[in-house]
């Protein structure tokens, strides 16, 4: 796959498991100029495809994703933690439909996920880092 395959189907994804929230894709301050865009937001950053010399059809990809809500700042423990349960419940959904979808196209290596505590410019949630190896077709 190509990167604006790739794009296109974590974007399609994030869409089926998020219907109310928004998918981005781009930089920390692409998402920040972006105030109106309804929460949970989940932003796939820009990422590099790595290839092996002579193989031209198959590439890896290592893609990082934030599944974030807005935090104020003055959200206590509590709710903060509420906000890092759902969103990591939110991440366990997207993993589970995009294996599900991309089972034969996608091979699925290194899957991390960590709590992300008001960070930028003041959301919390979920951070997921993955490698996909994918075939480009000829």
């Amino acid at each position: 796959m190509n990167y604006q395959t790739i794009v296109d189907a974590i974007r399609d994804t994030a869409n089926e498991v998020n219907p109310t929230g928004t998918f981005t894709h781009g930089r920390n301050s692409d998402q920040a100029n972006t105030p109106e865009k309804a929460y949970p937001r989940i932003n796939l950053f820009p990422f590099i495809q790595e290839r092996t010399p002579g193989n031209l059809h198959e590439r890896k990809s290592n893609l990082l994703m934030y599944f974030v809500k807005a935090d104020s700042g003055e959200n206590d423990m509590a709710e903060r933690e509420a906000t890092i349960a759902e969103m990591q419940t939110l991440v366990d959904s997207f993993i589970t439909q995009l294996e599900t979808d991309f089972e034969n196209s996608m091979q699925f290596d290194r899957v991390r996920d960590e709590p992300l505590y008001n960070i930028l410019e003041g959301v919390t949630g979920y951070g997921l880092s993955m490698d996909i190896t994918t075939s480009v077709s000829c």
